[in-house]
């Protein structure tokens, strides 16, 4: 969305650090990105709930209540190693506002994820984490102290992702497979946020979320973001974390843009070092770099295809030093509610980080 002048989440998100529910104007924004105009949720629910909104205007609340559910369907062709796509992956969504402003809120992800995904050694210092299929993915309570134009400040506390760097959902990118940024892993948190028209911030303290099946990779710590919008196409930040855990203490920084190069063309790029400290008697240490570049273009407003290299280099991964993958995707939104596309995965994509080819063509519903 970058490329149509919208450099911050909060423009299209109810949450600060986007993903998630969309407020009024993003769902507008969301219809326009489609194929066709038919909002399937607007005409069906809208309708019931009350007349005037049998011209597909309806927004997605009921009464104090916004929520939606996606649902994504994957048939996928192995070329050689073995799965990296899940099969089928759903997820349920849930605001509750409290108050006429609506400066208070309950929060609610809850995720489904056929991945076969346990925790992972992938080196001394290093865990990749897995869990149960049905999981819960998001329960906090936000409470959103003031907001203006000109920008305001939201304090959230309980289980979600971290607001670090690039927020993507490619579960193979290095970025979070090696970094504790998985699909299972929400910790406890506390974090704080500030906004103007130019810069967002956010620090963070946090703790673990106990579904950790090793309990040695239960982190305690803290996480600063700072980003920063030259103009309305261009967001450079800068992340940074500290966690302690039994197993391993680790220390990372990193920088990450989203550059809207023009109308058709889209970068994402975030670049990670973390330094891993073993808490063991052996007192190992090691160096670990993640690097992850995605271009988009934009055929239509409801065609987009993408490209994706990821790089990562270990001192301590048990497979190896260097590894590279990268995948392409094409994407059309039909409408509002259904999204079809293909893809193709190539190079050290496993969840044991050796090499595998797979295509896939996937289904997306959402309302």
């Amino acid at each position: 969305m970058i490329s149509f002048e919208y450099p911050n989440c909060y423009s299209c998100h109810v949450a600060v650090q986007g993903r998630g529910l969309l407020n009024a104007r993003g769902r507008g924004i969301d219809i326009e990105q489609s194929y066709s105009e038919l909002d399937a949720t607007a005409a069906l629910l809208g309708s019931i709930l009350n007349p005037e909104f049998n011209n597909g205007s309806w927004d997605g609340n009921f009464g104090p209540v916004l929520a939606d559910f996606v649902a994504t369907g994957r048939y996928t062709h192995l070329l050689d190693g073995s799965k990296n796509d899940a099969p089928l992956s759903a997820l349920y969504r849930q605001i509750i506002f409290f108050g006429s402003d609506k400066k208070v809120r309950i929060n609610t992800e809850i995720g489904f994820r056929d991945s076969g995904l346990n925790d992972l050694q992938l080196g001394p210092s290093i865990t990749a984490l897995g869990g149960d299929p049905l999981f819960l993915k998001k329960l906090t309570l936000d409470w959103r102290f003031h907001s203006k134009t000109g920008g305001g400040s939201e304090l959230s506390i309980g289980r979600d992702y971290l607001p670090l760097g690039l927020q993507i959902d490619d579960s193979s990118a290095y970025i979070l497979s090696l970094n504790r940024n998985g699909i299972y892993d929400y910790p406890l948190q506390a974090k704080y946020f500030m906004w103007r028209r130019k810069w967002l911030a956010a620090i963070t303290a946090f703790a673990p979320s106990f579904d950790e099946q090793v309990s040695a990779a239960r982190e305690y710590g803290t996480n600063v973001m700072f980003e920063y919008a030259p103009n309305n196409r261009l967001v450079v930040g800068i992340q940074s974390l500290a966690g302690f855990a039994d197993q391993a203490d680790r220390y990372r920084i990193g920088p990450y843009v989203r550059w809207g190069l023009s109308k058709k063309w889209t970068l994402l790029a975030e670049t990670d070092f973390t330094h891993f400290s073993e808490t063991n008697a052996s007192h190992d240490s090691g160096n670990q770099i993640t690097s992850f570049l995605q271009l988009f273009y934009h055929h239509r407003e409801w065609l987009v295809s993408s490209l994706t290299l990821n790089h990562a280099h270990s001192d301590q991964l048990n497979a190896g030093n260097e590894f590279f993958s990268g995948r392409y995707l094409l994407s059309a939104r039909i409408s509002r509610n259904l999204t079809f596309g293909l893809t193709f995965t190539a190079g050290d994509s496993q969840r044991n980080l050796s090499s595998g080819n797979e295509a896939g063509l996937f289904a997306a519903i959402k309302f």
